[in-house]
């Protein structure tokens, strides 16, 4: 392969896969970390809650502006507390910095934070929590989930459960993503190597064919002038000389562009020209309901709190009596039902609302086994996907709807148990308007997704009247 048809190939190979990442593979790759971020905070307020870690009072005030690695070594059991909180904290912290502040394209990434990810990955081995792990963070981590897990309801359980799997699935994803990232930044590396070293005006081409040597000498004269300073990787610029120069320089000139090959290339570009793919739109509607299992999880777990509170009543003889015959003779508890103002989002008008507790618990406890089917891709996401685009579509209004009278009402309770809860019980009232404004933001995200299927084939229908094509 000649030289300069090659760095031609090599060129148009790297800025497709570039895009590739770009567009899809690192939009993967932020969804991965935003699961597993929101799985870790569900555990880490499990912790704290059930007083089984020590929060970090300046938790909050921490300024970062890198990606750093929560510290690995040893520590004792006794210490699991104070020093696994704290690694913990600073783990759940990191993925929150990576989440919200890092930017997911090739331009932010380098090989040096790909290697640093990859190490943050391995400070809990989530697909190995045995409480005789040789890595402490990993046992501590174990021996707290199971002391989480101990006595807790069942929706914990089922919460600390799902949360461990999904940072086991995703952690396997994130690791395949990043090695394959490091090794297409190298080829990048040693791709802008010769972009900007080759065709620069003061780049002797001549004497660098002559030999080895000789295309080293002008790559080291003019390393510092070029790229200023930018780390000199050794490796990678031998890597280039043997491409150039080495005794099987075509093989290697191929089996560098087989590494930049796009694996679905023929999918990726179909993507770019084809006409939206109507079902594949109504499913990312449904998607974005999956991604409302976690705050649906986290509101049921300070709802169970808030109604234990708000049907507390003040410790007192009389009530430790009634509370002791009742036990003795086994007799149920009433029905739990408290009546609510619920204002109308679309009118404005407020009217009473009566609540059966237990019914409506069910009902949240049934929207996130849905949920969290859909997004695991599980049998309920299966059962969709295998639905017409009609039945699907008629499954996400349903679903909206209900989310938004679930949403509506979760709000009223909010506002209902700081009013009504005994005065003595209000500071331990956990406030969910953080939760509520993520449950909204979801819906919006549902929503403006429908709405993009509607709109799209409302204007296919129109265009199909008028005898215009989409693939015109």
């Amino acid at each position: 392969m000649e030289k300069e048809a090659f760095g031609i190939e090599l060129q148009q190979a790297l800025s497709k896969k570039q895009e590739w990442y770009n567009t899809e593979c690192l939009q993967e790759l932020l969804m991965q970390y935003r699961l597993m971020h929101s799985c870790v905070k569900n555990l880490y307020d499990c912790f704290v809650k059930k007083s089984l870690i020590t929060p970090d009072p300046y938790r909050l005030d921490k300024k970062i502006s890198e990606i750093t690695v929560p510290e690995t070594g040893q520590f004792s059991e006794n210490e699991i507390s104070n020093i696994f909180g704290s690694r913990f904290s600073d783990y759940e912290t990191m993925l929150d910095f990576i989440c919200t502040y890092f930017r997911f394209t090739t331009e932010n990434f380098s090989i040096q934070n790909v290697k640093k990810l990859l190490d943050f990955n391995k400070v809990f081995e989530w697909d190995d929590l045995s409480m005789n792990n040789s890595k402490m963070n990993t046992r501590a981590l174990a021996i707290t989930i199971n002391n989480a897990k101990n006595g807790a309801p069942s929706v914990v359980q089922s919460m600390i459960n799902d949360s461990i799997t999904k940072c086991s699935q995703s952690t396997k994803i994130i690791s395949k993503i990043l090695n394959e990232l490091g090794i297409f930044l190298r080829e990048l590396y040693k791709g802008g190597l010769r972009k900007d070293l080759f065709d620069h005006p003061d780049f002797n081409r001549e004497k660098a064919a002559e030999s080895a040597d000789a295309e080293l000498a002008e790559i080291k004269r003019l390393y510092t002038k070029v790229t200023g300073k930018k780390t000199f990787y050794n490796d990678l610029v031998t890597e280039i000389i043997e491409e150039d120069h080495g005794p099987d320089k075509e093989k290697r000139q191929a089996a560098v562009l087989e590494k930049l090959a796009i694996k679905n290339s023929s999918k990726f570009e179909e993507k770019k020209k084809a006409v939206p793919d109507t079902k594949e739109m109504i499913m990312q509607a449904v998607l974005a309901l999956g991604a409302i299992a976690p705050t649906l999880l986290q509101l049921h777990t300070k709802l169970l709190d808030n109604f234990g509170l708000l049907f507390q009543k003040k410790k007192g003889f009389f009530n430790a009596i009634i509370a002791a015959i009742k036990k003795a003779f086994h007799i149920s508890q009433r029905e739990r039902v408290c009546q609510i103002m619920v204002k109308d989002s679309k009118t404005g008008a407020e009217r009473m609302q009566k609540i059966h507790i237990n019914d409506f618990l069910a009902e949240l406890a049934q929207k996130e086994r849905i949920y969290n089917g859909i997004g695991a891709k599980a049998v309920e996401y299966q059962k969709i996907v295998s639905s017409t685009e009609e039945a699907i579509l008629g499954f996400v209004n349903k679903q909206i709807s209900e989310i938004q009278s679930i949403f509506v009402i979760i709000n009223s309770l909010d506002a209902h148990f700081k009013k009504e809860v005994d005065i003595e019980f209000k500071p331990k009232i956990k406030g969910m308007q953080i939760e509520l404004s993520a449950l909204r933001n979801s819906i919006i995200n549902a929503n403006k997704k429908r709405g993009e299927y509607i709109s799209f084939k409302d204007e296919t229908e129109q265009m199909h009247k008028l005898g215009i094509s989409h693939n015109a």
